[in-house]
């Protein structure tokens, strides 16, 4: 009988741990794109430029990092997410970029005030943004910078940019993702530059 009694707790006691251990679950982690370098205080240029948002692929528009994990297979981290979307995140970095390198601060994510005189649009297309972890980040797509009106394409480019990660977690991977479209958004600074040349 004591026997019994004795099994019977245990029981209880490994049910409740039992059932304790599949209440908890592992935190939830969320990360930014950032830049290492403080925004201006100040800025003097009067430049005007739109960006659409940026055009992600299905693929990775989604809240989880998608990391690759060999060649036909990829990996959904469901601890490790985008704070506020990652194609939220890419717009915001390169409009701070944009805003940093130009010495402007009109600057503006799509949709904006039908109001605003623009001076370019730019539209980023991605066709690839990821990684692998103690691998590397690869950023792939395409621009466009047109008139203040959107209507005629004035220079179009095509990038593939390559980041080592430098480390085996998820913050060492979005730092890498970080420096890739600090890159980029440096690349099409300096095309917007060489067209406000061309029109002088």
């Amino acid at each position: 009988m004591l026997v019994n009694n004795m099994f019977r707790r245990l029981s209880i006691i490994l049910l409740v741990l039992l059932i304790s251990a599949c209440g908890t679950s592992p935190k939830t982690n969320f990360y930014l794109l950032s830049s290492d370098h403080e925004l201006k205080s100040k800025v003097t240029g009067d430049l005007s430029i739109g960006i659409w948002k940026v055009n992600l692929p299905e693929l990775i528009d989604r809240p989880e990092i998608v990391t690759r994990t060999g060649q036909y297979t990829i990996s959904l981290a469901d601890f490790h997410q985008w704070a506020g979307g990652l194609e939220n995140n890419v717009s915001m970095l390169i409009a701070e970029e944009l805003s940093h390198n130009l010495n402007t601060g009109y600057i503006d994510i799509s949709p904006w005030s039908s109001y605003r005189d623009l001076d370019y649009q730019i539209k980023v297309h991605i066709r690839k943004f990821e990684g692998q972890l103690e691998g590397q980040s690869k950023l792939e797509g395409a621009y466009i910078i047109l008139d203040g009106k959107g209507n005629k394409k004035i220079y179009e480019e095509t990038f593939v940019l390559i980041e080592k990660i430098k480390g085996g977690n998820y913050s060492d991977m979005v730092s890498a993702m970080s420096r890739l479209v600090i890159r980029l958004s440096a690349q099409i600074s300096t095309a917007v530059s060489v067209q406000i040349k061309n029109k002088k």
